[in-house]
Order: structure tokens, then C-alpha cells, then sequence
């Protein structure tokens, strides 16, 4: 199922994974994209319907000013400017911002509320059996969240297609290793 999308362009703020846990919260799908992705690359995107344009205290890279491509504008779907190119002030207040998002992602974006994590989860996992299909997945599992997450998943999805292997470095905590291998084995 294509989703509707918010895309959050990455233009130096502190703010984005606030605000696509806002939008998340509200329903709707989003991604944080860096700035240089091109107009071209945007227009792919299955189901867009709007981007934010992310700016802030750290929109400088090596001293040159980070901007989003101007023809991004030309897209065809509503842009919201936040803290970027003389745009009016975030909201301090959490309720004004979240109000703001709304009316930008609802009123503005004609965007529907039909996103949830547990069919998101049930996506990717429909999109692993269908990339592995009856082969094998051997994964690296440090212990670390990204690669239990991943572990987890796709163990879900495959079951005993999947071989974890971990390997105890030396490096990692006392008691670490163990501890892995318990909650995996």
C-alpha cells in the first residue's frame, strides 16, 4: 500500500525527527531526506504530498549556507518553509507546532491520516520475504540496536532462514556477549 508521504528536507535543523514523530503521530508517513536531493529524485516518490523545508542554526557546511534545490518549489505540492529563507518562527508551544503541521499536512496537502507502525511493520516484512524469497540471510549481530532490530524483523519474516552470527571481539561489555546470544539463540 502507497502511503501518503510528508518529506522533511534535512537543511540544518535540530528539529526534524521531532517533527516526523509529530506527523508519525498524526497518521501520516514521513521521511527525513538530506538537502541535495534533486527535484528529479523528490518527483519519484510514490505518494508525495508535501514537503518541509527544515532550516536552522546549522544550515552551514565548511562555511557555504546549505539550501534545497530552488526548482523543488515547482513540484506541484505544498512546501512549508521552517526556520528556512525568512520563513515566519517555529512555534515554541508543542501545540501550536503540532496545529501547524495539521493544517499544513490536512488543509494544505489534502494528505490522509493512514499510517500506522504495525502496517508499516507488516510492509517491510511482506518486502523481505519477497526480496529473500526461499533463500537464506546471513546477518551480523553486534548486539547493538540496529542489528537486533534487523535480527528481530527478519526472523519474523523468515524464520529459520536466518543465520546470526555474533562474535565476541572483546571489545564489548561484560556480560554482553552472553546476553546476546541469550536473547537470540
Amino acid at each position: 500500500m502507497i502511503h501518503d508521504r510528508i518529506i522533511i528536507l534535512d537543511l540544518g535543523s535540530n528539529e526534524n525527527t521531532d517533527i516526523a514523530r509529530t506527523l508519525r503521530r498524526l497518521g501520516l508517513y514521513s521521511e527525513i531526506l538530506p538537502h541535495d536531493i534533486t527535484a528529479a529524485e523528490l518527483k519519484q516518490i510514490a505518494g508525495l504530498k508535501g514537503i518541509i523545508l527544515n532550516g536552522g542554526p546549522n544550515c552551514f557546511v565548511e562555511g557555504v549556507k546549505i539550501s534545497a534545490a530552488p526548482e523543488i518549489r515547482s513540484l506541484g505540492v505544498p512546501v512549508l518553509d521552517v526556520d528556512y529563507e525568512g520563513a515566519a518562527p517555529w512555534p515554541v508551544a508543542e501545540d501550536d507546532r503540532v496545529a501547524l503541521l495539521e493544517r499544513f499536512a490536512f488543509d494544505q496537502c489534502q494528505a490522509k491520516a493512514d499510517w500506522r507502525v504495525e502496517n508499516f511493520i507488516a510492509e517491510k516484512l511482506e518486502e523481505i520475504r519477497a526480496q529473500v524469497g526461499d533463500g537464506k540471510v546471513l546477518l551480523a549481530l553486534s548486539g547493538g540496536v540496529d542489528s537486533s532490530v534487523l535480527t528481530a524483523l527478519l526472523h519474523k519474516a523468515l524464520g529459520q532462514n536466518v543465520i546470526s552470527v555474533h562474535v565476541d571481539n572483546g571489545l564489548m561489555r561484560q556480560g554482553e556477549s552472553e546476553q546476546v546470544v541469550k536473547i537470540f539463540r
